[in-house]
């Protein structure tokens, strides 16, 4: 869940100053080394189905390459003061911030590699952010991501880290060796805890302290057939509007996400097929998420630059609306297979939705694309 979560708690902060410099990294599933330079055409354009179409605006970001580069635009949230914040994997910079017109505003994180998720959160009236460095490093402007054990870092929005968490190993419950810890994403729970998605090394599901004490492990690869194994646990998020709060992991190899309780037992599956999706985020009666790759006609091969973007309904959780993709079609109650139907996009990998219901959009592997945003057509 990429939303502002408010609290009580304290923090006892160290100090260490990030230098404020203008970012991204390759992901999951095999294609860190691939590189397009075709770009994507479809700017301006209408897109979406039954009601929910959006603008495209692929030009959302005023920013100067040469002083904020991106790799990938990896994670988007929105901070307290409307901003909108972008992890992404350069080695020059981790943030990006933007209005929400696509004024660039600043950047910063230089000495935090390998960007992929991003959490704000709210403890004791102050503002925080969570980086998740998944392990693949991008060392110079080259396509070439270096993988090694990754880490989730605190810090403040002015760059101030407040602390860097041990890694499983560290905590003793962990394997040696490098590629042992690769996160993908976190989610804050109410409790003030971390929850951690492994999805590109071990796919466990960590739940720690904000001082990095482990509370609990669940989730990861079990034995065939199980609902709730996890492959590829590319995200995390909390949905609260429930009477038991609901975790819920995409388990991005198979097509599915999942949910599970705060303990981490296995609670119910939404199936999409064709469709390799991230993390959900949740808006009002909506919940929307980013889909990096999607089959050929939704049932052949895995195809490169396929992504596009789906919505949902919150509380029967069917496709309403696939901006970029198929139109979405139930057979008895069954989702039909989904693929892209233009290549306005090319990698999705995470999202924002603001208040407005814009769409802030951020892709993977997409010649070094900011995010673009999609405003609602009414």
């Amino acid at each position: 869940m990429k939303s502002i979560l408010k609290s009580a708690s304290s923090l006892l902060l160290s100090t260490s100053l990030l230098s404020s410099v203008a970012i991204g990294h390759g992901h999951g599933d095999g294609d860190h080394h691939h590189h397009n330079t075709a770009p994507a055409s479809g700017h301006g354009s209408i897109l979406g189905h039954n009601g929910l179409k959006y603008k495209v605006d692929l030009e959302w970001a005023k920013a100067d390459r040469a002083v904020a580069p991106v790799m990938n635009s990896h994670a988007v949230a929105e901070g307290r003061d409307g901003r909108i914040y972008v992890v992404t994997d350069h080695f020059k910079n981790a943030f990006l911030v933007f209005e929400k017109d696509g004024t660039f505003v600043r950047s910063f994180g230089k000495n935090l590699p390998g960007g992929h998720g991003l959490e704000i959160f709210e403890m004791d009236g102050e503002e925080y952010l969570i980086h998740v460095d998944c392990g693949w490093h991008f060392d110079t402007d080259e396509w070439k991501a270096d993988p090694r054990n990754g880490r989730i870092t605190i810090l403040k929005t002015d760059g101030t880290i407040v602390r860097k968490l041990p890694t499983p190993y560290e905590m003793g419950i962990g394997e040696a060796g490098d590629k042992q810890f690769m996160p993908c994403d976190v989610a804050v729970t109410p409790q003030k805890t971390i929850l951690i998605a492994d999805g590109y090394a071990t796919n466990y599901v960590y739940e720690v302290t904000m001082e990095g004490a482990l509370v609990r492990r669940w989730g990861g690869p079990t034995e065939e057939g199980d609902p709730a194994s996890l492959k590829n646990a590319h995200g995390i998020s909390l949905d609260l509007s429930t009477d038991e709060p609901l975790v819920w992991v995409p388990s991005r190899s198979e097509n599915k996400l999942k949910a599970f309780t705060l303990e981490g037992e296995y609670v119910e599956t939404i199936d999409l097929p064709g469709a390799y999706a991230g993390q959900l985020f949740f808006r009002d009666d909506k919940v929307y998420t980013a889909v990096c790759w999607s089959k050929k006609d939704g049932t052949g091969k895995r195809l490169v630059k396929s992504g596009f973007l789906i919505v949902m309904d919150r509380k029967t959780k069917k496709v309403l609306s696939a901006p970029g993709g198929s139109e979405p079609v139930y057979v008895d109650g069954e989702l039909q297979p989904m693929y892209q139907t233009n290549n306005t996009f090319i990698h999705g990998h995470d999202l924002y939705v603001d208040s407005e219901g814009a769409i802030y959009f951020g892709e993977w592997n997409a010649d070094r694309r900011y995010p673009s945003k999609l405003t609602p057509v009414q």
